[in-house]
């Protein structure tokens, strides 16, 4: 048995959840889920209800919610931990999932199963395998040319506390034992308040059970990204970068003043480049989450290009459950969405954003707007305006056919 299977048989991870109606009844968000990010995921298309899904590293809970969440979907859960597996099972039982199976086997193995899949979710696992290139390409080799990975890789920056606290705990021998778990508590306690780790713990869950802590600083095979290093993973795992699911972390829309020297200095980079400025601008970003696909899959698919000179006669702006609050008392409109940054809209972008219906184009949005501009100047600021709603997550794009 290797170190990472010994660790979740021994310390069952994440923490198990007993019933998954009452849990998601308590407003968890879902990151990356294939029907909440169906239209990042596929723009030409959006979701289908019946896809083949892949669970690439269960653990104890997430097969079984993607099977809850997605009853006519197919659900195929892998781990190598038994104790996961037998979790899943128990929750398989008593929610009635028959449209979930599991199996235990290494993820870097999964072309065994026989199987291709149209969306395969590999949320904090890559990053602890041997080799985590290899598991991307054995995942990319099961994805059918249209589907979608959806991958949460550690960030190298925002988790920089725990490294550190990682590599004291090293230092001193501590093992994976309840003995070692308790010194992990008391060493916590001891920190001074200005330490890096007391903001990271005011973030996270997983210091507030013993399994988390011991995945958090007693792991034995634990590497973080940059976003450099994951276009590079990308790359030589051969897939194709597509997108990330939370996009105001990696532009800086609203981070930056538009009229600030440094926003026309970051604007002037390249996409991969400036995601990487914001990343060390933001600080904090101690996860990414972004999907994949095939390099053989085609660009007009997926592609948000808004160089193009067809893009805005051929993107229809979809809403992403945002809503606009109206101008009252002095005070200009604000967006606001779930796990979306707000936004402050004068009042010819809020007339223009009241135009998105889910079916006009960004070129029939501007044209209906009651907006009193040159249209040459509109088009420009238009343009602009969904660019920043499409950066910061408040819209995604439906992608029609080309003519």
């Amino acid at each position: 048995m290797d170190k990472v299977q010994a660790q979740y048989e021994r310390w069952i991870y994440p923490e198990p959840v007993e019933d998954l109606e009452a849990w998601l009844a308590g407003g968890v968000f879902s990151v990356g889920d294939p029907k909440e990010c169906g239209d990042i995921f596929w723009p030409a298309t959006g979701y289908r209800e019946s896809i083949n899904i892949l669970v690439a590293g269960c653990g104890a809970n997430q097969a079984a919610r993607y099977a809850l969440q997605h009853p006519t979907a197919r659900v195929t859960g892998i781990d190598l931990s038994e104790a996961s597996l037998a979790h899943e099972e128990k929750l398989k039982a008593k929610h009635g999932l028959d449209n979930l199976t599991l199996h235990r086997t290494r993820l870097e193995e999964v072309a065994e199963l026989g199987q291709t899949f149209d969306f395969i979710a590999s949320s904090g696992v890559l990053h602890h395998l041997p080799d985590p290139v290899a598991g991307l390409r054995a995942l990319g080799g099961v994805l059918d040319r249209d589907g979608v990975i959806y991958i949460m890789l550690y960030g190298r920056y925002g988790r920089a506390p725990v490294y550190m606290m990682q590599d004291l705990f090293r230092m001193l021998d501590v093992e994976q034992t309840e003995v070692g778990v308790a010194l992990v508590k008391d060493a916590v306690k001891l920190l001074p308040p200005e330490h890096p780790l007391k903001g990271y713990e005011r973030r996270s869950t997983d210091m507030k059970y013993d399994a988390g802590l011991v995945d958090l600083f007693l792991h034995r095979q634990d590497r973080p990204y940059s976003v450099p290093e994951i276009m590079e993973f990308t790359r030589e795992a051969g897939m194709a970068f597509q997108a990330w699911v939370q996009p105001a972390f990696y532009n800086p829309d609203v981070a930056v003043p538009d009229n600030h020297p440094l926003y026309q200095r970051l604007e002037k980079l390249s996409d991969e480049d400036r995601w990487a400025a914001m990343e060390l601008f933001g600080g904090l970003l101690s996860r990414h989450d972004f999907c994949v696909c095939r390099t053989d899959r085609p660009l007009d698919g997926y592609f948000i290009d808004f160089a193009h000179a067809d893009f805005p006669v051929r993107a229809v702006p979809l809403p992403q459950g945002s809503s606009l609050a109206p101008a009252t008392g002095g005070k200009p409109a604000m967006l606001t969405g779930p796990q979306r940054p707000p936004l402050t809209l004068p009042p010819p972008l809020a007339a223009i954003f009241q135009q998105i219906d889910g079916a006009r184009t960004i070129a029939e949005c501007l044209d209906s707007a009651p907006v009193n501009a040159p249209p040459e100047m509109l088009r420009r600021h238009g343009l602009r305006f969904f660019r920043t709603l499409w950066r910061t997550g408040h819209i995604a794009f439906r992608l029609k056919e080309t003519s």
